[in-house]
């Protein structure tokens, strides 16, 4: 059985390698067409063959069976041209249906959408077949949409008077409509609609050319398919002036021109639509199911995201992987989601210094840990088992919506029989896209949970009192002038809250339309918008987390090279006061139980300036000194125990002197990538936001107290987050998180593939 990180592994492996083609043709997997063909041996490896060559020669080609999240990704987002299957059974497949439809006409027969009314208006009969499809066209075109600066009743290129309340467009993005074209194109190349194949070359033609209709935000219950989104494709087919498309400009700008004219520029020509094909263009859940796919795509990459962020929170936090023992998922609890989370954290914490290993783990007696916490916050302990029902959840949505993108999806429905005799004309409902709308919004449910968790734990780094010794609000220098996370802690709360008033459903607000003829309706391409709001809000806290996670990483490893150092340096200072009443042995004895109480009261002062914690922090761990001098016979002396106190100034001086220049070495070296040597495989994402994007250290401004010119406030913080968020949407980070996936994989246990192989789950029988 194949988990999601499998699947999201696979899919960016196969959408990459569409667009690294030199010729850009993409597509899902021709498949298994040679068993269509004749039952000779001879001709399934003559096929066999053609189609390996075709697919080496242009990639692979839409034909109705086999299209992938993948390959719409690549079409839809990077604009790799799909090509169609024109093999003569395709062909033969596509005309049977065509040919169906006109004798069936020829004999009279009444045929819904073809020569009655639509809808509610069904009753209704007309002989004029062709004007009724431009009659369709007509009443679905009522979409809101940027008017063109010659439009007969205004004047729209004049200077806009007022300010603009909001940001959105009136438009669907491009990468919609593309994917949805690449949809409809596979689900009429099943050759159930009734749609000529030339109809289905110019369609790809325009993608090839990359001409797309200007597509209305709004205006689709997505109940007899997505209706009004999909005449504007139509309307571009068939040039109708009305109708806006986006197109290239010589020096690559993209404009607005009219379809007629688009089509001219390309010399494609316009469409005039038999019975029945503008129907089946319009009458499909192709925006609706391509948006899915978009988002499933995203959101499975924000899943993986969300368990490699958990796994440097608990290095950031000093946590333990035992959180993640094979023994708690794989035997007591084996859910699929919560057994592959558990595998691919455990996974990416192999090596860490920073987290603690519970194969490592000695018994510890009470009196040795007394007031440390026995085990991690539920934020990090309980992360695969609310990770591992989302992961669930995600792979069954992926499933359903390629299942969805491979079928057909319009009314009528054209059945023909393998003798050509008897064929039959199915009405019924398969536009009604409710399967996309629960992939949704259990999708968007999804979300929100994986922004609830990356919030609580960003929460426990930036809290002084639970994170384990972390400076307050993540800052590299003193707290009183730094407060470097507060602005994100906050902007984190408003993201979450987001995230779950997203996550509430839309079909619970459907209402009855069409003169009460679609009283039930999906609303599906509605909750597509929604939870792609919801990707883009969860992109932003995850943007926000990684900039802490860096910050919270490079302050641990700043800890541990100052930890090292620290303790010769106790060494010497307690030689220097003390040699005359200790001994050598003594003196390194006690020099390590200052060490661990100094330490102790670091971590519990972490939200004072350095100098204030460390003159008591120092006041705290000589009480190791007091005891060893009032522990001799003599009582020490009163000498020994008057200079602890100068001891106590001096080693305060002295270590704040180490923590600023060594903090100050960190700061001068934005690229350094100062905690790879401590962590697991979360080294790779680590190192691609300091060193690739240049995301530094925080706190040169506050080191300096911004004063002179390198203490001006220049870059945001914000400015910085933006930059590791434009990588996520522009696909960068995902490269990262596939390499580092792929390290995964590669890790894992034949125990842990033979337990995935045997769970039963309702993904395994998709």
């Amino acid at each position: 059985m194949n988990t999601l990180i499998d699947t999201t592994v696979s899919s960016w492996d196969a959408m990459t390698s569409h667009r690294r083609r030199s010729n850009p043709i993409m597509q899902a997997n021709v498949g298994n067409v040679a068993n269509e063909m004749g039952s000779s041996k001879e001709a399934q490896a003559a096929q066999a063959k053609v189609i390996k060559q075709e697919r080496e020669a242009y990639g692979v080609m839409i034909n109705g069976q086999t299209l992938s999240v993948a390959a719409l990704v690549a079409a839809a987002r990077y604009r790799v041209t799909p090509a169609l299957d024109d093999s003569p059974e395709v062909r033969k497949r596509i005309e049977a249906a065509v040919e169906t439809l006109a004798k069936r006409l020829e004999s009279g027969e009444s045929l819904y959408g073809i020569n009655t009314g639509f809808g509610g208006s069904a009753d209704s009969r007309t002989g004029n077949m062709r004007a009724l499809q431009l009659a369709l066209l007509q009443h679905q075109q009522i979409g809101l949409l940027p008017l063109p600066a010659n439009f007969q009743t205004t004047t729209p290129s004049r200077p806009d008077s007022s300010l603009p309340l909001s940001t959105h467009m009136l438009s669907q993005p491009e990468a919609w409509v593309r994917g949805a074209m690449v949809v409809r194109l596979n689900s009429l190349m099943r050759g159930h609609s009734g749609v000529r194949f030339v109809v289905l070359e110019r369609m790809q033609k325009l993608l090839k050319e990359n001409i797309t209709p200007m597509v209305p935000l709004r205006g689709t219950i997505s109940a007899s398919g997505d209706l009004s989104p999909l005449s504007y494709v139509a309307g571009t087919l068939a040039g109708q002036s009305g109708i806006q498309t986006w197109v290239d400009t010589k020096d690559g700008r993209r404009v607005p021109m009219a379809a007629d004219q688009a089509l001219k520029s390309k010399s494609i020509p316009k469409t005039v639509f038999e019975p029945k094909e503008a129907l089946g263009i319009l009458n499909g859940t192709a925006f609706s199911t391509a948006t899915a796919a978009l988002t499933i795509h995203d959101a499975s990459m924000l899943c993986l995201l969300t368990q490699f962020t958990t796994a440097m929170a608990v290095e950031a936090a000093r946590g333990t992987d035992g959180s993640f023992a094979a023994f708690i998922h794989q035997v007591c609890r084996p859910h699929a989601g919560q057994v592959e989370c558990a595998a691919t954290i455990q996974s990416m914490l192999e090596g860490s210094k920073l987290a603690s290993h519970w194969r490592e783990e000695t018994h510890v007696h009470m009196s040795e840990d007394e007031g440390s916490l026995r085990q991690d916050r539920y934020p990090l302990r309980t992360a695969a088992q609310w990770i591992g029902p989302q992961i669930e959840e995600l792979q069954h949505s992926w499933k359903t919506i390629e299942r969805e993108m491979n079928s057909t999806t319009d009314n009528p429905l054209i059945e023909v029989h393998e003798d050509g005799v008897n064929s039959t004309i199915h009405h019924g409902g398969n536009f009604q896209a409710m399967a996309i709308s629960n992939t949704m919004e259990r999708t968007r449910l999804a979300l929100a949970h994986f922004g609830k968790l990356t919030f609580q734990q960003m929460t426990e780094l930036i809290n002084p009192a639970m994170s384990r010794g972390l400076p307050a609000n993540l800052a590299a220098t003193d707290p009183s002038l730094n407060f470097m996370a507060k602005g994100i802690d906050i902007a984190l709360a408003a993201a979450t809250a987001e995230l779950g008033y997203l996550a509430n459903p839309v079909t619970s607000h459907v209402q009855s339309a069409e003169m009460g003829n679609q009283a039930v309706n999906s609303m599906a391409l509605v909750s597509t918008r929604y939870t792609i709001e919801a990707v883009e809000t969860l992109s932003h806290l995850m943007a926000w987390s990684l900039y802490l996670l860096c910050q919270a990483l490079d302050l641990r490893a700043l800890q541990l090279k100052l930890a090292i150092k620290l303790e010769s340096e106790i060494e010497k200072s307690i030689n220097k006061y003390f040699s005359t009443w200790i001994d050598a042995v003594n003196q390194k004895q006690l020099a390590r139980q200052v060490f661990v109480r100094l330490n102790k009261r670091m971590d519990e002062t972490s939200a004072r300036d350095l100098h204030s914690r460390l003159t008591d922090a120092y006041m705290f761990a000589g009480g190791v000194l007091v005891h060893y001098f009032s522990s001799l016979p003599s009582g020490g002396g009163a000498d020994p125990l008057r200079t602890i106190m100068a001891w106590r100034d001096y080693s305060a001086n002295e270590t704040w002197t180490l923590y600023r220049n060594m903090t100050q070495q960190f700061l001068d070296d934005p690229k350094g990538c100062h905690a790879s040597p401590l962590l697991g495989k979360t080294s790779k994402l680590y190192e691609f936001i300091r060193r690739t994007l240049g995301v530094p250290m925080h706190g040169k401004e506050n080191m300096l107290e911004f004063a002179g010119e390198e203490g001006k406030l220049t870059d945001t913080i914000g400015s910085y987050v933006s930059v590791i968020y434009h990588s996520l949407r522009n696909g960068d980070l995902y490269s990262v998180l596939i390499d580092t996936a792929k390290d995964v994989q590669a890790s894992r246990t034949p125990v842990i593939e033979s337990l995935l192989n045997r769970i039963q789950t309702p993904i395994a029988h998709l």
